[in-house]
């Protein structure tokens, strides 16, 4: 097993390797995807701006909020908005921006079911499709129980 797909492998050997301009793109995409990969090596790899690639950092739990709402603000790939709605770390003003700008109903659902998304936003999403809207009212009940 190669050390980008090897669930132990360190923090530290990750960022080596993300690092060592001998790894193409698809190794470091691995290394985006690793659980372990920290959030300076993510901003690092950033700088391959390719599709896989900014999928692979917006869906990373170890993908700083910050950089998350950069990602919203400047990216127009569906397949990173997807990712980015369905991180549970992205910032809810960044998934209300996201909101307003994307019709692509795979999203507005990822939207729908983060539990970052503010009641505002989940509200919007009630007179979408049936199984957008029922996913909001799901997560907006949810919401509001965790109030009492």
């Amino acid at each position: 097993m190669k050390p980008e797909q090897d669930p132990a492998t360190s923090a530290e050997v990750l960022d080596t390797l993300a690092r060592d301009k001998a790894n193409d793109e698809v190794c470091k995409t691995f290394i985006a995807r690793h659980p372990n990969t920290t959030a300076k090596t993510l901003v690092y790899l950033l700088k391959y701006d390719r599709v896989e690639m900014m999928g692979a950092i917006a869906q990373n739990p170890n993908t700083a909020p910050e950089i998350l709402e950069l990602m919203v603000k400047s990216s127009d790939k569906l397949y990173t908005q997807y990712k980015l709605a369905q991180n549970p770390n992205t910032p809810s003003e960044a998934l209300d921006e996201l909101c307003d700008e994307v019709d692509d109903e795979n999203v507005l659902l990822a939207i729908a079911q983060n539990p970052s998304s503010s009641l505002e936003t989940l509200k919007s999403l009630f007179d979408e499709s049936s199984l957008i809207s029922i996913e909001a009212r799901k997560n907006y009940d949810y919401q509001e129980s965790l109030k009492f």
